[in-house]
């Protein structure tokens, strides 16, 4: 099992599946938060950018070297800059850009080398977090959060 952290939802799922007796990879840009879980010892953490290609594919190699075998991928990145990110009239193109890369490129990548990974062990599952934003806007826009967080059904 791998999971991909990001802030507060992705620490917490991942502090449950900890305390399920899951095997779990974290992955932040952030350093390592301290843990209170007992069962930190089945897992690991990588600090690190989701948007760099060759990280993620090191992560991803050594999740399945530790574990040896990738079954999930739970995606919860996701960058929220209020004050930066405004309407699409308003906001500047290198924040756009930037969000996008956060919160669309990581989740490219990290499907591009968990997939392989999951195939080999047998099968599995990806979970990508999206954002109810996507459907129903803010008071305050945050147009490319919102545009980024859109997951369409797919099969």
């Amino acid at each position: 099992f791998v999971w991909w952290a990001g802030g507060v939802i992705g620490l917490n799922i991942a502090i449950n599946l900890l305390d399920r007796h899951v095997n779990v990879s974290m992955v932040n840009l952030k350093p390592r938060p301290n843990l209170t879980t007992d069962n930190i010892g089945r897992g690991q953490y990588f600090q690190g950018d989701v948007t760099d290609e060759k990280f993620v594919k090191d992560f991803t190699h050594q999740t399945v070297s530790k574990f040896g075998h990738l079954n999930y991928l739970v995606n919860a990145t996701g960058v929220l800059w209020f004050g930066q990110d405004k309407s699409v009239v308003d906001i500047g193109i290198d924040t756009w850009d930037r969000v996008m890369e956060i919160n669309l490129k990581s989740f490219a990548l990290t499907s591009r080398y968990a997939i392989p990974a999951i195939r080999k062990s047998g099968g599995g599952a990806l979970v990508h977090i999206a954002s109810i934003d996507a459907l129903r806007g803010d008071e305050q826009p945050q147009d490319a959060y919102g545009a980024s967080k859109a997951v369409p059904y797919t099969h």
